[in-house]
């Protein structure tokens, strides 16, 4: 990978803010099953990217 395609990435942290903004949110992922963002009981994801993304829970991830 070049420095210029390196440069075109930003830091997990930019993510993470995303992320945050979404907290106490709830959704129905594709898997079924429900996510609360921010909560301490809420299910982990896996977001498979791809054309069309699918968000499930990792215990469906596996």
């Amino acid at each position: 990978m070049t420095q210029e395609e390196k440069n075109r990435y930003q830091e997990a942290s930019a993510l993470k803010r995303i992320i945050e903004q979404l907290k106490g949110q709830k959704f129905k992922l594709d898997c079924g099953h429900h996510v609360t963002f921010g909560h301490f009981l809420g299910n982990d994801i896996t977001i498979r990217n791809g054309k069309q993304p699918k968000i499930i829970c990792t215990l469906c991830s596996y």
